[in-house]
């Protein structure tokens, strides 16, 4: 398929989709859950003082090997895609992302990181969909504007607080990139397991020569968790978040469209934070529990249906 053939996408679902709605959100919801499971392994690693880098060999090096042969078959439609969709779908959802989430994740709890990345998924999404697609994309405004008070809320009051500041850049980072990604994947048109298999191969051959420096430096610091620690990294990075969550998101954005199934994801903090509350015992603060909730209120308010 020639960069000519691939036109620009409606943000909402697809008129030939020819499945339920409530399969786009049953794979939407879990999403959510491995999401959640996805910033508790992030800070799992950051409390093991475990490289990002070693973390994402994790996240990539299974789900990689698994897609190599639909890497393969899909070669020549991968190829034909424009580089600013194949750039926007690795970054946005690949190595990019999970080093600049990992990163932050070192600097604040998880009920912040949780907030933040998928909080701010509806405002970056709609403004580069405005961009893009017109202004239509803003219609639901005043429920972005809630979403905004409840990022904003956090910013002011919590990011003086140490090094809080440098991990709310990276966490806002992130979300720009996945929005990107979000709104890439919709126009591209690539099947999940197409999208997986770029996102997995693509991101494994960027760490290969990382991955051949460090062997050369040493043995790798992931070698020395605990089995238990270990497992967990492997069953929420490599297998939820490596392969599951990427088909199941995917399948959600052909589904529902892109900025439902962006906005949906700001549910997120709530799992992660009740996740981090039993496993952690980091309890949120009032001040984020207030911007959660706004950012809850927005989402919901985003779902309801125009008149």
């Amino acid at each position: 398929m020639s960069s000519s053939a691939v036109r620009t996408l409606p943000l909402g679902p697809s008129s030939s989709d020819t499945a339920p709605a409530w399969q786009g959100w049953a794979a939407l919801a879990l999403t959510l859950c491995i999401w959640a499971g996805f910033f508790i392994s992030l800070r799992a690693g950051a409390r093991a003082a475990l490289p990002p880098a070693e973390l994402a060999l994790i996240r990539f090096a299974p789900a990689g090997l698994i897609f190599l042969p639909v890497l393969w078959r899909a070669r020549h439609r991968l190829m034909a895609l424009p580089w600013r969709l194949t750039l926007s779908i690795v970054a946005g959802a690949g190595l990019p992302y999970f080093l600049i989430a990992g990163w932050g994740m070192r600097h604040a709890p998880v009920a912040e990181g949780a907030t933040l990345i998928p909080g701010t998924l509806p405002l970056f999404t709609a403004l580069l969909a405005a961009a893009l697609h017109g202004r239509q994309a803003l219609a639901r405004w005043p429920a972005l504007l809630c979403i905004a008070a409840g990022v904003a809320t956090m910013l002011a009051l919590n990011a003086g607080q140490g090094d809080r500041a440098q991990g709310y850049a990276l966490f806002l980072l992130g979300s720009l990139m996945w929005s990107a990604y979000t709104l890439a994947l919709r126009e591209a048109r690539l099947a999940p397991l197409e999208a997986a298999a770029l996102i997995s191969c693509v991101s494994l051959g960027l760490l290969a020569p990382w991955l051949a420096w460090q062997l050369s430096q040493g043995p790798l610091q992931l070698l020395e968790l605990a089995p238990a620690q270990l497992g967990l990294q492997l069953a929420l990075q490599g297998l939820g978040v490596g392969l599951i969550s990427t088909l199941s998101y995917s399948f959600a954005v052909a589904r529902l469209g892109a900025q439902r199934s962006a906005s949906a994801g700001a549910l997120t903090p709530v799992l992660a934070t009740l996740l981090a509350l039993a496993l952690f015992g980091e309890r949120p603060e009032a001040l984020t529990l207030l911007g959660m909730l706004l950012v809850a209120a927005g989402v919901l308010w985003s779902q309801r249906p125009q008149r």
